[in-house]
């Protein structure tokens, strides 16, 4: 008798931004505002020396620009 567990998927590796150092055109990210989600959506271009980046909303559906001080932005 073969007993296999099933397999569990690992967890979602999500990770924290501080600075748009660590942000690359193309990510998925989710922004919070005091703890609520407000955007969500894909980078699409980024200003490094002021912490501006935008993203197209997924939520909203349009374009969005974020600042990194502002908002709590994770990777998805």
């Amino acid at each position: 008798m073969n007993t296999k567990e099933p397999r569990t998927p690992f967890p979602t590796q999500r990770s924290r931004i501080g600075s748009t150092t660590k942000l690359y055109r193309g990510d998925d990210i989710e922004a919070a505002y005091r703890g609520a989600v407000t955007h969500r959506g894909q980078v699409t271009r980024i200003t490094r020396g002021e912490e501006l980046f935008w993203i197209t909303d997924d939520l909203g559906g349009s374009r969005q620009l974020l600042d990194v001080t502002e908002f709590d932005i994770t990777r998805l």
